[in-house]
């Protein structure tokens, strides 16, 4: 058993629990919430015409979980070091469940609205926030700075799975079963995981009591990254309907107006988080190197993978380079694989190598795939380069997830550790909606501006691979930014911690 002399007294009660126990309890309840998200992706056009309305309408089944994912996820961590992130992470896990629950209710019996689905998915969310702000915590709780990168490889292992799964199990659910199926398979995980956390881990105790969550911090900052966010949405919108010949001024207009709004709620935010008696964000933590450069890098990675799975994966199909979602599906399927074989791997190196070379490195490698999308992507480019290069950027993305999460907890202190494993958990929904937006608003402005000047379609072969071109060299700038800031965190302390419960897992 490893222990700390220093704070641990001579004891064989402390538990021993495999590693793969341990992850695989955890890993359940991350598991099913990014099983979930690339499941809802998949089917969202079933539900449109399920209930027959427009896109405007069907956005808010993703929409809803965004938000109520970004305005909680701070707050659910918080509220694990407060009660204990295993109580928080098994209520969040119930929660989930019964959204699924409700969510497959709602597509089977409450046809006639939508809006019974969406709450459902807003049930889920809250459900998601209390797993994804305490599943890291537990990891490094239950863990030591010469074992975490091992369990934090196979935890992102888990999600990797997840993410390769996703697009399958919505495919053939969705295909030869109702489509409300796709929740339904979340209750008897949900059931699953409960069991197995309750039994497996010992009970975590409260790091703080007696102090009130920043509710008012939580929603400011939703606010502004929903308004930032919808301000991009809006600006592609405008764009879109300018080369349809629609004079319009209403989304550019909204565009502006949300812009202005996440401008304005930045010093708003800054200057209650000062006030506040116990911010949502712990500007101390934020000072350490680590832990913000980590938090900063981690959104810039989700926004140069999140390219290559929504675009190029709509850009074979619109253009019919491939047949099917099959085949777009095969011709990007190294990314997650790569990730997944990865995450643990650069787990275990993590132990011992510092983060800083690692994540550098792989941020380098995957600025200089993009680029290279950026030259070469067109309508008659071969099929295996968005196959190698999709392969390369998984390995690199997986290279980088472990020592980069490991990085930042350990940095943390241990009454902060939900809040850091929050706030590293919300990376995830800021990266990927900035990185789709942003992506998005470039490539309809590009193209839009192209149709015009040579009066070819705006999503004409070439018009559509200059626009793309744009999209891969603008990220691989952002993802070379992200490399050069990575190399700055400084050394890892290798210095064994005071133990943070008076319990420790070996590993097998």
């Amino acid at each position: 058993m490893n222990t700390n002399a220093n704070s641990l007294p001579s004891t064989d009660k402390s538990p021993k629990i495999p590693i793969i126990l341990l992850v695989s309890s955890i890993g359940i309840g991350t598991f099913m919430a990014t099983l979930d998200a690339s499941i809802v992706f998949i089917i969202t056009n079933r539900i449109k015409d399920f209930y027959g309305v427009a896109p405007n309408v069907v956005q808010w089944i993703v929409l809803a979980y965004l938000l109520v994912m970004m305005a909680f996820t701070v707050i659910a961590g918080d509220l694990g070091d407060k009660y204990g992130n295993k109580l928080v992470f098994q209520v969040g896990m119930v929660i989930f469940a019964l959204g699924s629950l409700f969510c497959y209710l709602a597509l089977k019996f409450l046809v006639n609205s939508i809006l019974w689905l969406i709450l459902a998915r807003i049930i889920q969310a809250f459900g998601a926030t209390g797993m994804i702000s305490n599943g890291m915590a537990l990891v490094t709780t239950f863990t030591t700075k010469k074992n975490r990168g091992t369990a934090v490889g196979f935890n992102n292992l888990l999600i990797s799975i997840s993410v390769i799964l996703g697009p399958v199990l919505g495919a053939v659910i969705g295909e030869y079963w109702e489509v409300g199926g796709v929740f339904l398979i979340n209750v008897p995980l949900g059931i699953v995981g409960f069991v197995m956390v309750h039994f497996n881990l010992p009970k975590t105790e409260p790091m703080e009591k007696g102090k009130k969550a920043d509710y008012l911090g939580s929603i400011l900052l939703a606010a502004f990254l929903s308004s930032l966010i919808l301000s991009t949405s809006f600006f592609a919108e405008y764009f879109a309907d300018y080369y349809e010949g629609i004079e319009s001024l209403n989304a550019i207009i909204l565009s502006v107006v949300c812009l202005g709004i996440s401008i304005l709620l930045v010093p708003i935010f800054l200057l209650w988080e000062k006030r506040a008696p116990n911010p949502l964000i712990d500007f101390k933590l934020i000072k350490n190197r680590k832990i913000s450069i980590g938090l900063f890098t981690a959104i810039t990675k989700h926004q140069g993978y999140i390219v290559i799975i929504y675009q190029v994966n709509l850009f074979l199909l619109t253009l019919k380079i491939v047949e099917d979602e099959i085949g777009a599906g095969l011709i990007i399927a190294g990314l997650p694989v790569g990730m997944a074989i990865f995450a643990v791997i650069s787990g275990k190196l993590s132990n011992t190598v510092d983060a800083k070379y690692l994540c550098t490195i792989a941020m380098s490698i995957v600025a200089v795939c993009l680029g290279i999308l950026a030259v070469f992507v067109s309508a008659n480019a071969p099929t295996w380069l968005y196959a190698v290069i999709s392969t390369i950027i998984g390995i690199c993305i997986g290279l980088f997830q472990s020592p980069n999460a490991n990085s930042i907890m350990s940095a943390t202190p241990k009454e902060k550790l939900g809040i850091s494993s929050g706030l590293l958990g919300l990376t995830t929904s800021i990266g990927i909606n900035l990185g789709i937006a942003v992506s998005t608003a470039i490539l309809t402005f590009v193209t839009s501006y192209l149709s015009n000047s040579n009066g070819l379609d705006a999503l004409s072969s070439s018009n559509y691979a200059m626009g793309l071109q744009w999209v891969f060299a603008i990220f691989a700038v952002i993802t070379a930014i992200g490399a050069f800031l990575s190399y700055f965190r400084g050394p890892e302390d290798r210095t064994e911690e005071t133990t943070i419960q008076s319990q420790h897992i070996d590993l097998v």
